[in-house]
């Protein structure tokens, strides 16, 4: 297959995943109840607490630890974002979910997250069942490609703000800059 052609069928399909994740993000339908039931390992290797996400609104992000571009650039404007909010980022916690647990253990995220300017950045490794309830649900669109430990998961962009109740206040396509995300999450603190 020539190059131009391998090229046009990968642009497709992330137009694919773009739409598909667009279309599903709306569909939160994630309560208390379901949440409460999700299992994840913090980097320590402890469990996570429930209480956890009813503490603060939560800003969500899904990707993995070796990627190459959008999943650092995320994480560092979730970093900038909450220097911009100074104060104000009290109210929330900056939650980057891995879509690679098979890769992401505990200890690898605990060491990925240092890598970011975020002091209020949390990395958390879902069991099989809750990372396919969460991609479900959040209309995460995931594809393992290649074979080996050098894969690459090819996913969906999205960012995910919550309430204490874990609704969906607002969704963010994940290159959204620092500037930006601080601003919106500034109003979003306001309510």
């Amino acid at each position: 297959m020539d190059r131009g052609r391998l090229i046009m069928i990968r642009l497709m399909f992330f137009i694919f995943i773009f739409f598909v994740s667009f279309a599903c993000q709306s569909k939160n339908e994630l309560n208390q109840e379901v949440w409460n039931r999700l299992g994840f390992v913090l980097p320590n290797g402890l469990s996570l607490n429930p209480k956890f996400w009813s503490e603060k609104k939560s800003v969500l992000y899904f990707g993995f630890s070796h990627c190459p571009d959008m999943c650092p650039l995320t994480l560092t404007n979730f970093g900038r974002a909450s220097l911009i909010l100074g104060e104000r980022a009290k109210y929330f916690q900056f939650v980057f979910i891995t879509l690679d647990p098979e890769r992401d253990s505990p200890a690898t995220l605990e060491k990925y997250v240092k890598n970011f300017p975020s002091k209020n950045l949390t990395a958390l490794s879902p069991n099989v069942v809750s990372l396919e309830t969460l991609t479900k649900i959040f209309g995460i669109v995931k594809e393992k490609v290649g074979d080996g430990n050098s894969y690459r998961i090819d996913h969906s962009n999205f960012i995910y703000v919550l309430d204490q109740n874990q609704k969906t206040i607002k969704t963010f396509p994940g290159g959204v800059s620092a500037n930006a995300l601080a601003t919106e999450l500034r109003k979003i603190s306001e309510l």
